[in-house]
């Protein structure tokens, strides 16, 4: 052993007799700040252990055994020759440490192999063959206990307290203290310490020369630990006057949810109830057309057909008035005539008396005949041979479709050519009319029966189906789909 300086005067924690380097059966630990102080700590500890004879074995991060081994030559400790002879071993602890770790934690069996051949080495270290004490430093806990494995670093605690049984050593353990810095860290670090035969406090308490300086410092701690737990209590009462506001807030929003979504469903059932009442409103007026078609036809059509009648045989009956009341007589028939003509179209447009009897498909050939000769519009009619029939509310709905989808294009489109078609699918029919004119860009536009384009959509979605219109500059196409 190569030692040309004095021994260094020793730390308080030395020289108080608390923790004796290469003394057996000691496991002591040291909390620190700073690496700094931990590496003063350590310095002293291993140039006490080489003074006394013992071999100092590091197990530490790369770091500190730099830090550590720069200190030790600064101190007048020859590195070189004290390695060679076995009285200054230096390893890795990450290497050492998972050379016994198994899923996550420590390997009793394996712990005992490695570190115990290490000790076993170690203490065999001297030329003439004599057992030497070792003074060990251990890091692996630190590094368990940064990694979170709490569990895994107490049980390597207890390893090392089981292997003070078979071999003899002292070790020194180190922690940053910041490793316990939260409120629920208090009990974790009683277990720390009561794995431990002797506890090293920080710097800031291992610093103070005198007794009473020590005790007014606990006195201190002690009004601080009073101080947070006072804290500490009143934080807990206004978290729990938070969670009450929060629950008391919660509940309202609830409450207030809750009363939302009875007017969301009053809303919607006032929505489905003003549907109901459309669809309702839509069967009525069109069995009022019904019966106003079916007056005009039966009655008020009659009447003037035989006041045409009895107008044709005024002029015939009397021959000597003939030359006076031909042209009154033959003016009152053209215009009975005329009236008749309105009031027949007038109740067809009401309802169509082809739909009940002949079905869809003549009733839209018969509309679409007396359209074009009232408008001059071009119709093209494509309907397929086996359309067959449909429920009649499905058949009327189809029939206003086309109704009203020719007035629009008669009032606004400006074309004079449009197109039907009417398709049939397994499951569906399908509407279509299209003109190239200029199209319609507002709902608001209402045909002759003021239904227009909300009325066709509004009957259309009562038989659950689907109306859609797409216009441009270049057209306008109106689609309905039926499900059969």
């Amino acid at each position: 052993m190569q030692i040309t300086n004095p021994a260094p005067s020793p730390s308080p924690v030395f020289s108080e007799g608390r923790f004796q380097s290469g003394r057996s059966q000691q496991h002591a630990v040291q909390f620190y700040s700073e690496d700094r102080f931990l590496i003063e700590e350590l310095s002293r500890y291993v140039t006490h252990a080489l003074h006394s004879g013992s071999v100092a074995v590091v197990v530490a991060t790369k770091e500190h055994r730099a830090s550590l081994v720069q200190r030790l030559i600064t101190d007048g400790i020859e590195i070189g020759p004290t390695t060679e002879q076995g009285r200054f071993v230096a390893m890795d602890a990450e290497s050492v440490l998972s050379a016994f770790m198994v899923d996550g934690c420590p390997s009793p069996h394996r712990f005992t192999d490695v570190i115990g051949s290490v000790i076993d080495k170690a203490a065999r270290a001297a030329d003439h063959g004599a057992v030497l004490p070792v003074a060990i430093y251990g890091e692996m806990v630190a590094l368990l206990w940064a990694e979170g494995k709490v569990e895994a670093a107490l049980n390597l605690e207890q390893l090392w307290n089981d292997l003070a049984g078979s071999r003899s050593f002292s070790l020194f353990c180190g922690y940053p203290i910041n490793a316990f810095s939260h409120e629920g860290d208090s009990e974790l670090l009683m277990k720390v310490c009561s794995e431990h035969s002797a506890v090293i406090p920080t710097e800031s308490y291992t610093g103070l020369a005198s007794e009473q300086d020590r005790l007014r410092a606990i006195v201190q701690l002690q009004q601080k630990a009073q101080a947070l737990e006072t804290e500490v209590c009143e934080h807990k009462q206004l978290r729990q006057q938070l969670e009450r506001r929060v629950h008391a807030r919660t509940a309202e929003l609830e409450n207030k949810n809750k009363q939302l979504l009875e007017e969301i469903q009053k809303r919607k059932s006032a929505e489905i109830s003003l549907r109901t009442l459309t669809g309702q409103l839509l069967l009525i007026r069109d069995e009022e057309r019904r019966r106003v078609a079916h007056e005009l036809h039966e009655s008020t059509a009659q009447v003037l057909a035989t006041l045409a009648i009895n107008l044709s045989l005024m002029e015939e009956s009397e021959p000597e008035r003939r030359s006076r009341n031909a042209s009154l007589i033959r003016h009152s028939s053209r215009l009975v005539d005329h009236l008749l003509g309105e009031v027949r179209q007038l109740s067809d447009l009401l309802y169509p008396p082809t739909l009940d009897e002949m079905g869809l498909t003549s009733a839209i050939q018969w509309y679409v005949e007396r359209f074009a000769q009232r408008s001059n519009i071009k119709v093209r009619v494509e309907v397929p041979r086996d359309l067959g029939r449909f429920s009649p509310e499905r058949e009327l709905a189809a029939f206003r479709v086309v109704q009203e989808s020719l007035t629009n294009v008669q009032r606004h489109s400006g074309s004079s050519t449009v197109v039907v078609r009417v398709c049939k699918g397994p499951s569906r029919v399908c509407i279509e009319v299209s003109d190239p004119g200029s199209g319609i860009f507002s709902d608001s536009m209402t045909v002759a029966d003021g239904v227009g384009i909300s009325g066709m959509r509004e009957r259309i979605r009562e038989l659950g189906g689907l109306l859609s219109i797409d216009s441009d500059s270049e057209g306008t196409t109106v689609t309905a789909n039926l499900p059969l």
